[in-house]
């Protein structure tokens, strides 16, 4: 299988990145260079990824690569790796890279006004193929001087005296040429001999993998010249709208076949529109897409709902522990202060009236923020409470929405059903036709076949508008689990200011109390200087 190189010039590989990374594209081969697209509608748009220029590239040759069947192509400022599916892809790119880059129609250049022999012209016109393929090392590492080589070979007019110098430089680079061509030869002639060899010796273990190669560059090719459109994936499973488009389609398509009826009602034969034909797909479709909608649905709640659920009891836990901490902080100051009240009410003899005013009036005010933080906290729980009853009310009303969605799921059954009746109904009037036209009983149900469809399509507007309404109701229940969440955090929020304002309110207590026994024992301490 020979393929034509000359059609052989768009198609997929992929490309090597700076990164190491390997990236799919579109590529086209131009006059200017390869040219590579994301894809061939890019390609279209005219919106170029890069190109490889191939005016400069010095060398295409196989690469071996972790992906697929590499090759090189190597200009003289960068190098590019490329990956194509096959072996058969990867052995036409690089021929037809090799052809555009040295095309096997070259001009003469040595073809020059009294500069050679005939002998010498004809063995430079029969030999540019040859240099071509053993020059392509040894020129390309040099290009400055193959540039200078044509330059001396192009014909040139001017006066008498530069001219015979021009011939004698242009002479020179002939013998130059004609030398390397002489130093390469046998080392082609051997190589091409021993590739020879290795062919005729592997032509049979290798028949067999050639033939295989074939099979899969067919079927690539195959693959290729498919429009991308049929190639993108599909939709994804959890869109709500792809059902009804799925319905749209039906019921335009009943629409044409009715049409189709009413224009040709002389024609017999076999209906498009049956048992065989898509419909009943088309409905199984649907339905199966709103089943797993519906499902996705459910499952997205209820996994919502437990999350709730454990960030609720969390939050209830932590606050509670907080405040249990709280009382117990405060508890154990009180008992300390408690404790180095009577320690100074025994050493220093201290008034225990005035002790118990002090006392007294610190418990009140212990006891009033007691109070206060415990009708706060209160205020939270109820909030809480609140809160959760809410959650309930929505989850009910997600039942009530999901017993809705199974009742919709129940008419789409009997839309279905009864769809699928009138599909016989329509098949057998398509078939029931004759030759001599259409009979009165047969008109009658056309006009009860479009009575039909336009309640059909009165019911898509109704499924349609429960849908919207499905959907306007579970974005209200989403805000509202936010709102609740929201509240959840600004509870938190409000009950750790709480407890720190209650530790400052201590220690700013503790701080007076201590104060004022330092007064106090000041007091005596003047009052028994003065005695004594």
């Amino acid at each position: 299988m020979t393929p034509d190189l000359l059609n052989f010039k768009k198609g997929w590989m992929s490309k090597l990145d700076e990164s190491g990374e390997w990236r799919k594209h579109w590529f086209v081969l131009t006059d200017a260079g390869l040219k590579y697209y994301r894809d061939s509608a890019a390609e279209e748009r005219d919106e170029v990824d890069g190109e490889i220029d191939l005016k400069a590239c010095v060398k295409v040759s196989e690469f071996d690569v972790e992906k697929n069947y590499g090759f090189q192509i190597q200009t003289r400022n960068a190098v590019f790796t490329l990956s194509a599916m096959t072996a058969g892809i990867r052995r036409n790119w690089i021929e037809v890279l090799r052809k555009n880059v040295q095309p096997s129609s070259s001009p003469d250049l040595t073809q020059l006004p009294n500069c050679s022999s005939d002998k010498e012209n004809a063995r430079h016109s029969s030999a540019p193929r040859l240099r071509s393929q053993s020059e392509a090392t040894s020129t390309t590492a040099n290009p400055a001087h193959r540039k200078f080589d044509y330059v001396e070979l192009s014909p040139v007019t001017t006066p008498s005296t530069p001219a015979s110098t021009n011939q004698r430089e242009s002479g020179e680079g002939q013998v130059r040429e004609h030398s390397q061509w002489q130093e390469e030869r046998p080392r082609a002639d051997a190589h091409n001999q021993w590739e020879a060899v290795l062919s005729r010796k592997g032509a049979g273990q290798q028949s067999e993998q050639r033939r295989i190669e074939e099979e899969i560059e067919r079927k690539w090719a195959e693959f290729e010249r498919l429009p991308l459109k049929e190639t993108r994936s599909l939709p994804l499973v959890g869109s709500r709208s792809s059902a009804n488009q799925a319905l749209e389609r039906e019921v335009a398509s009943l629409r044409q076949q009715l049409a189709e009826l009413g224009a040709g009602p002389g024609r017999g034969g076999e209906g498009r529109c049956g048992a065989e034909s898509g419909c009943g797909a088309v409905l199984q479709q649907m339905e199966r897409t709103h089943r797993e909608a519906l499902e996705e649905l459910e499952k997205q709640h209820s996994q919502q709902i437990s999350a709730l659920e454990r960030e609720r009891d969390a939050l209830l836990k932590e606050e509670s522990d907080a405040t249990a901490r709280v009382m117990e902080a405060l508890q154990k100051a009180h008992r300390e202060e408690l404790e180095k009240t009577s320690q100074l009410r025994e050493t220093h003899g201290m008034d225990s009236h005035t002790l118990g005013k002090q006392q007294q009036a610190e418990l009140a005010s212990l006891r009033r923020e007691l109070a206060s933080l415990s009708e706060r906290y209160s205020q939270k729980c109820v909030e809480l409470k609140r809160a959760q009853q809410h959650s309930l009310d929505a989850e009910r009303l997600v039942s009530q929405k999901d017993t809705q969605m199974e009742q919709l799921k129940r008419d789409n059954q009997d839309l279905q059903a009864r769809l699928s009746e009138e599909v016989k109904v329509i098949r057998s009037l398509v078939t029931g036709q004759g030759s001599d036209g259409v009979t009165e009983g047969t008109e009658r149900s056309w006009c009860e076949t479009q009575v039909l469809l336009r309640v059909r399509e009165n019911e898509l507007q109704y499924l349609h508008k429960q849908l919207s309404s499905l959907r306007n109701q579970l974005h209200f229940l989403t805000t509202e689990k936010s709102s609740v969440c929201e509240r959840y955090r600004e509870v938190c929020e409000e009950l750790s200011v709480m407890k720190s304002r209650s530790e400052r309110e201590a220690e700013t207590l503790r701080e007076h109390l201590r104060l004022a026994l330092s007064a106090l024992h000041e007091g005596q301490q003047t009052d028994n200087t003065h005695a004594s």
